[in-house]
């Protein structure tokens, strides 16, 4: 059992310049060779960064370990330290595991090692990242046993739409990431290009936001035909004077065509945006008076929307609505969840291209000079969800009403072989022992969770005895002089102790300022 150590962490050998990092530059998933102290080698293994509980700080994790057929989870240490270099360091810290043997071993970070004239080096770039560490367990090793890795990036920030709020800089009536007539293609463009007023910036905002502006679109006649106001992160293809005709006018994205398409890796649950929609002739109710949305998913190919042909072969998923306006013709938060192709599983994302536009038919609506149709849009981002709803263990299912559950049964070195029911297309879950508090940590993360820093923790404790397990809601205490517990979108557990706020994150406590007092 004392090589279990030697397999459990990560470092890296760095030697290019380093530029600034933050935290979220570095954080994701990497894959390289663990360094088993001086001599076993584990190639392909892979570890995870995580945001830490407080700023400027990771969570380190090496998930799902297990040894000679043994689980002891995964490997956390959820209080590194990196700083404007990218280096890592931490204050020696216990690390608590499933195995009895191993209790209470003692972690340190070593800012390099030299293994056979090769320096590893605990520090970070946007594309490498490790950590050498040192650990001890007076009790069951006789020397401490010192852990390297060298790890690349296998994560990409290609998860999200660019510019979802519409702000910044317009050039030639465009925002950044965004696409109207003004940079469209095809034989009928002569008469469209010039057309500016169609997509315009607005100071309307939707309510809450924290941006400044948003985005118009408007109905036009041209040429005596409605030109529905229309937007997208690929490109217009104008190529009729006839609307309706799709075969020559669709948005597209083509990986050859650089500056109209966004590169994507993710499997989001749903997309959700803000919009304020005005028909022309002010009727709400009006079936043919609704505005769409499309945004598909493809992989590494062509594809147009509307379709007019065979896309089944390239498409992953689609979310698609037709809307029409509230009833005071106000702001609505608007949320539409992926259809994902069943034959898509093993293909890879690579490309995304999403449409705004006016109207729910080419050439539809009202486009009179002084009522005209609009949109307004704000805010546009998918979302991943990163949750789980239960946890089963063996027989027993837990069903989580809150973010902790309370198991009556007594912990032992298996009690964390749990299996979990994830809510989210790209969720993941990792299980973190704590055989001294007698508890298990559920770490959940899904795709985007290196750029929003976004994750959940799920805690279920054994209380040694044979009574029925119970769901406990987060803001009834769970530890004694525990008066509120958040419950959000979270990395830690913020609790109030006599009116002082701390941040809890296994063992270690922190003040409101992140300064560690336990």
């Amino acid at each position: 059992m004392k090589k279990i150590f030697t397999t459990l962490f990560a470092g890296l050998m760095v030697s290019a310049q380093v530029m600034a990092v933050s935290v979220l530059d570095v954080c994701g998933q990497y894959e390289g060779d663990l360094l088993l102290g001086s001599e076993d080698k584990y190639p392909e293994s892979q570890v995870y960064l995580l945001p830490g509980v407080t700023d400027n700080t990771l969570t380190f994790v090496l998930p799902d370990f297990k040894f000679s057929g043994v689980s002891l989870g995964s490997i956390v240490l959820p209080n590194i330290a990196i700083s404007e270099n990218g280096q890592f360091t931490i204050e020696e810290t216990t690390l608590y595991l499933a195995d009895p043997l191993y209790l209470r071993a003692t972690i340190n970070i070593l800012p390099s090692y030299e293994v056979e004239g090769v320096k590893y080096t605990s520090q970070a770039t946007e594309s490498e990242a490790g950590i050498v560490l040192q650990i001890a367990e007076p009790e069951t090793l006789p020397e401490p046993i010192i852990v390297c890795f060298a790890g690349d990036a296998v994560r990409s920030n290609n998860y999200a739409l660019p510019n979802g709020g519409f702000e910044g800089a317009w050039t030639n009536n465009e925002p950044q990431g965004w696409h109207s007539f003004v940079s469209a293609t095809g034989e009928f463009v002569d008469f469209v290009k010039n057309n500016k007023e169609q997509f315009v910036q607005s100071n309307q905002i939707r309510p809450g936001s924290n941006g400044a502006h948003s985005a118009l679109l408007s109905t036009k006649t041209i040429l005596g035909v409605n030109a529905n106001g229309n937007c997208t992160n690929g490109q217009i293809n104008a190529g009729s004077k006839t609307a309706t005709e799709a075969e020559k006018n669709y948005n597209f994205s083509d990986p050859a065509n650089e500056g109209f398409n966004t590169p994507f890796q993710g499997r989001p649950d749903s997309m959700v945006f803000w919009a304020k929609y005005i028909p022309g002739d002010r009727d709400a109710s009006k079936d043919a008076n609704q505005a769409r949305m499309s945004t598909i998913i493809t992989t590494d190919a062509r594809y147009q929307d509307p379709e007019t042909a065979d896309y089944s072969e390239i498409k992953i998923a689609q979310a698609a609505i037709n809307y029409s306006a509230t009833a005071s013709l106000g702001w609505q938060r608007i949320s539409v969840p992926f259809n994902y192709v069943t034959e898509s599983s093993d293909k890879e994302p690579a490309y995304i291209l999403t449409t705004f536009t006016t109207n729910k038919l080419q050439g539809g609506g009202t486009a009179s000079k002084t009522h005209p149709d609009s949109v307004l849009l704000d805010d546009v981002e998918l979302v991943y969800n990163n949750r789980i709803s239960l946890l089963a263990r063996g027989e027993e299912t837990l069903e989580f009403n809150g973010e902790a559950y309370q198991i009556n049964d007594t912990y032992c070195d298996s009690c964390g072989e749990f299996t979990s029911l994830k809510t989210g297309i790209s969720t993941q879950a990792f299980y973190a022992f704590d055989a001294i508090h007698k508890c298990v940590f559920v770490y959940v993360i899904a795709d985007d969770y290196a750029q929003t820093g976004k994750y959940n923790i799920y805690r279920v404790d054994f209380t040694d005895s044979d009574t029925e397990g119970t769901s406990i809601d987060p803001k009834e205490p769970d530890t004694q002089g525990i008066e509120d517990v958040y419950s959000g979108q979270t990395r830690f557990e913020k609790v109030l102790i006599n009116g002082q706020l701390f941040i809890r994150s296994n063992d270690a406590w922190y003040n409101a300022s992140g300064m560690r007092v336990k």
